[in-house]
């Protein structure tokens, strides 16, 4: 399987490709110098296994939802920090509900 590149001499296509160039290149320095990533809140529900998986950020976490399993990630390094108990057994920031 090859790859090809179609060119064009439309405007909008070199504009385009411009775009293009300057989002890789941005994309590169920013790996580069280890930046955290800008992240928003995502939902998804997988239609063949019923799974909900989501994304939210809090003051200190980006929190990656998988099923009851979360995953907690430093908001500023972006580095793993743990995975919390299952979701019923805890409310909003990690405080478990007492009997």
């Amino acid at each position: 399987m090859s790859s090809s590149k179609i060119i064009s001499t439309s405007p909008n296509s070199l504009l385009s490709q411009l775009k293009g160039a300057m989002r890789d290149g941005i994309g590169w320095y920013l790996e580069k110098s280890k930046a955290p990533a800008k992240l928003k809140v995502f939902e998804f529900v997988d239609p063949a296994s019923d799974e909900t998986i989501y994304l939210y950020t809090s003051k200190g976490y980006s929190v990656l939802c998988v099923g009851e399993r979360r995953f907690y990630f430093d908001r500023i390094t972006g580095k793993f920090d743990g995975v919390s108990s299952p979701s019923e057994l805890c409310v909003a920031d990690g405080l478990k509900l007492s009997d």
